[in-house]
């Protein structure tokens, strides 16, 4: 078992756990504390404040976390797409997300980086949810056998660079491209890069 991962994973939980319990609460019609969040999430004060300096930067991310689908409900109808186009389906939705709810996302991009910086970059929380990961492998789940391990993981890695908010960024920002031919882009790179993984 690899312990590094296992760990790294249950404090993904922990991330999820504080997240499930805010949006309960604030379901309910409590505006919560720090306080509140950990007590409902059974973890302490102190454990809440590492994965989230303030009560505005998790309420940001619960606003946002709310809009992410489940990895299912992205390939629910995808069974008979070849793994490049599961990718690309990922691909779109995160896009689309971002693209939809760009300021948040921004805000949300910038609290995490502040949290790096208040760190000195040794947060031992992850300093965000990482989503895209399960996402990315369930869609390359049908090809997962075909590949070694240790090919499979530069795969996923490398296609997580291509999705979501940073490959968004860069080529709006850096390449100075609407975001519209920003999506063919990155919906290419994914597609060509599982494609040259998977060739004969």
């Amino acid at each position: 078992m690899n312990l590094k991962k296992g760990r790294t994973n249950q404090k993904l939980r922990t991330r999820k756990a504080l997240l499930e319990a805010a949006d309960r609460l604030v379901g309910q019609g409590v505006k919560p504390s720090i306080a509140d969040i950990a007590e409902k999430a059974l973890v302490s004060k102190a454990t809440a404040y590492r994965y989230f300096p303030n009560l505005d930067a998790l309420l940001l991310e619960l606003s946002l976390d709310r809009k992410v689908a489940a990895p299912e409900q992205i390939l629910h109808d995808a069974e008979e797409l070849s793994a490049a186009e599961r990718a690309a389906r990922v691909h779109d939705f995160l896009h689309r997300l971002v693209a939809e709810n760009e300021q948040q996302f921004r805000l949300f991009l910038r609290a995490s980086m502040e949290q790096w910086l208040q760190t000195g970059g040794k947060s031992d929380a992850p300093l965000r949810g990482a989503r895209r990961i399960p996402m990315l492998s369930l869609a390359l789940a049908p090809c997962r056998k075909s590949i070694d391990q240790a090919t499979y993981r530069k795969l996923l890695h490398a296609l997580c660079a291509l999705v979501s908010l940073e490959a968004f960024i860069t080529l709006t920002d850096v390449c100075q491209i609407e975001p519209d031919e920003g999506k063919e882009i990155t919906r290419w790179a994914v597609k060509t890069l599982v494609n040259a993984v998977l060739k004969p």
